[in-house]
């Protein structure tokens, strides 16, 4: 029987990597598949899915449309009786934060984007509770082609991934540009701190410091007055800037 394995992520070229990155487990088989992924991107939904039971590993997002995950762990949702392993991944988890998350049951801390190498060695070793799965690759901190740091040398996988991330771009422009319409910080925020990932997984750790100099403009916004007013002119030259890259990289607006 497969494993069952929870993914709370709302970003969808993120939880598409998780799938990807799936079918490189050692002894994959398309016709049997030893992992069945569900993906869900709210805490609510999230909620309800735990509720259900049988699930032999749950991956989690922090941020997340509807609140921080932090508040499932709050309820202790993985330091409940029969509970699965917790794995948590975030672009900017300090070392205090990570002993808080292992104080609420999170089993492993993972920094986004996380190297395909680690993240299949963390799922593996969990799910085999605690045995070391084999891992593909050792990559040298100094390479810097992407296909080599975080896909483990797999071009076709690097490829198709990339493909996927550029057809998403189009839903990203325009939630950035609603958000950013509508005065939105958190929207733009959510769409930035998603983006961040993505972009730096395909190679482009540039326009990922952007997203990421968004998403920490668009983290101070709501403030009034002139410093208000700055913030949103910061948010909206952080956008352009960032839209821009999309579209340079072959996203196309919505008409």
């Amino acid at each position: 029987m497969a494993a069952r394995l929870l993914l709370i992520e709302d970003d969808a070229s993120i939880a598409r990597f998780i799938e990807l990155a799936l079918e490189e487990l050692p002894g994959y088989d398309a016709a049997a598949p030893a992992v069945q992924l569900s993906v869900v991107g709210t805490l609510a939904d999230a909620r309800a899915a735990l509720a259900g039971g049988g699930w032999q590993l749950v991956i989690s997002d922090l941020m997340l449309p509807d609140g921080s995950a932090e508040a499932l762990l709050a309820e202790g949702l993985a330091l409940a009786d029969g509970a699965p392993p917790w794995v948590v991944f975030s672009a900017g988890v300090h070392d205090d934060r990570h002993l808080a998350l292992a104080a609420r049951g999170v089993a492993r801390t993972l920094r986004k984007p996380v190297p395909l190498a680690e993240l299949l060695g963390t799922i593996g070793e969990l799910l085999r509770g605690g045995e070391a799965a084999p891992v593909s690759a050792v990559v040298d901190a100094a390479v810097v082609d992407p296909v080599q740091q975080h896909f483990g040398g797999d071009r076709a996988l690097f490829d198709s991934f990339r493909a996927g991330c550029i057809e998403r771009f189009a839903d990203d422009l325009a939630q950035g540009d609603a958000a950013l319409a509508t005065g939105d910080a958190a929207a733009l925020r959510r769409v930035a701190h998603g983006l961040k990932a993505v972009l730096e997984l395909i190679g482009h750790p540039g326009l990922a410091a952007e997203a990421r100099a968004l998403e920490d403009v668009a983290g101070t916004g709501g403030t009034a007055g002139a410093a208000g007013e700055a913030g949103a002119a910061a948010q909206a030259a952080g956008w352009a800037a960032l839209a821009r890259g999309l579209i340079d990289l072959g996203a196309r607006r919505p008409a």
